[in-house]
């Protein structure tokens, strides 16, 4: 009996664990929020997404701070919420009228962007795309509803141009040679 009680209890707090979401807003590359590095396409507009993901509360204000790269040129915020103070690369706090479901993720706005690279080259090798704490606030995260309770969350990094290093295919069997088995 006792082994099982250890046996549940070791279960749940997995299950607690593995169950336990941290909420971040991040940039995305793509309307469907899954892009979160891209290659610079050369000089041309581009529109990228904000979002807020694994809140699991109705919230009705955000803040928070992008900073930009040097490949990219920030033209202007788009569909904000009414309620809306500051930009994206200054600092933010926007609030809706009514609740959202942040159950799911949550467009925050999408930005106006002019790409200034002609391409991939090493100068904007790796260039992050950094959703930080608001300046004037030092908040980062959401307001639920209907407490009106900060909820702090993350800021993710997404990545123009990203570089990666060849790899030599081997097997084991070679690894093992280069230290003497």
């Amino acid at each position: 009996m006792r082994i099982a009680t250890l046996v549940v209890v070791a279960l749940m707090a997995t299950a607690v664990a593995v169950s336990a979401q941290t909420p971040y807003i991040a940039v995305y590359f793509d309307a469907g929020l899954s892009q979160e590095s891209k290659n610079c396409p050369g000089p041309m507009p581009d529109v990228l997404h904000v979002a807020a993901v694994n809140f699991n509360t109705f919230v009705i204000g955000a803040e928070f701070q992008i900073l930009y790269p040097p490949a990219m040129l920030w033209m202007g915020d788009l569909n904000t919420p009414p309620v809306t103070i500051g930009n994206t690369p200054t600092g933010i706090s926007m609030a809706w009228p009514l609740p959202l479901n942040g159950f799911s993720p949550v467009e925050l706005c999408q930005v106006s962007i002019f790409w200034q690279c002609p391409g991939c080259e090493p100068t904007f090798w790796d260039s992050p795309i950094r959703v930080v704490p608001n300046p004037f606030t030092g908040f980062l995260g959401m307001v639920n509803f209907p407490q009106n309770e900060l909820i702090p969350g993350g800021g993710l990094t997404a990545i123009v141009c990203p570089h990666t290093v060849p790899a030599q295919e081997t097997t084991w069997g070679q690894v093992k040679a280069l230290y003497g088995e």
